[in-house]
């Protein structure tokens, strides 16, 4: 017996596949829908064989992720299986929660972190890989803002410098008209402020927010839905990265 899915459903794999995974109980909020109901969606996917497993690499919610073949479908480039471990999954899901805040589960609105980083592809041996940034968005104003999203305190100012340093200039390359820290806590973000002292900052736009501020009025439910597309011939995420590549072309607080 073949498993219908709905718009609802492709919208949600999408997602996920961007973002290589999710928590049961995340992909609950994405949909406005208990946790009950959220795992009802994730079995017919499975039948479905759109994702693998349920997946508990820690105590708590079990992780959703996308068989490689569901990812490369709306990606429209090789994927690599991905398992979650314990030390990224709060940055990966962190990074799916401002995403939500940002733009809700509307994919013509963000790039994400997974793309980025097929889009720079392999380096030279002995070459420094581009930084890549957690993802980009575009704001109501039709601006494409890079992301940075950091939860700890970098251990070293040379370090910290450094990375403020890449993600100014990853920004500038791409044509971002701002790049913006969303940090947790004061301490992480007085690091990134420090270590942007003295750097060129020029040209882009540089801004440092509260992570937990954003996250508090997240867009979930109906809300994040995006607008219903005619979608022919497949899932259109190589079309959208196209068209949002061509695309790509005030401040709270500076760093």
């Amino acid at each position: 017996m073949s498993v219908r899915l709905t718009p609802r459903d492709f919208t949600a794999l999408a997602v996920l596949s961007e973002h290589y995974g999710a928590p049961l109980d995340l992909v609950a909020e994405m949909h406005g829908v208990s946790r009950r109901s959220a795992y009802r969606m994730a079995q017919r996917w499975r039948e479905a064989v759109m994702i693998g497993p349920l997946l508990q690499p820690v105590p708590g919610p079990a992780w959703v992720v996308p068989t490689a073949t569901t990812a490369e479908g709306f990606l429209g480039f090789t994927a690599r299986h991905w398992v979650p471990t314990p030390k990224m999954l709060d940055h990966v899901t962190t990074v799916l929660r401002v995403r939500l805040a940002l733009v809700g589960l509307d994919s013509e609105r963000w790039i994400s972190e997974r793309t980025l980083r097929h889009e720079v592809g392999p380096t030279k041996l002995g070459t420094a890989r581009p930084h890549i940034h957690d993802g980009r968005y575009i704001d109501a104003e039709g601006r494409w803002w890079a992301v940075e999203v950091e939860l700890s305190p970098k251990t070293a100012h040379a370090t910290a410098r450094a990375s403020v340093a890449a993600a100014h200039r990853a920004a500038s390359v791409a044509g971002c008209h701002g790049l913006v820290y969303y940090c947790r806590g004061e301490r992480v973000k007085d690091i990134i402020r420090e270590a942007a002292k003295g750097l060129d900052l020029s040209g882009t736009v540089a801004r440092l927010d509260d992570l937990d501020r954003l996250l508090a009025n997240p867009l979930v439910g109906p809300q994040a839905q995006p607008p219903l597309r005619l979608v022919v011939g497949g899932p259109p995420a190589a079309n959208q990265r196209t068209a949002r590549k061509n695309d790509r072309g005030q401040p709270r607080d500076k760093p």
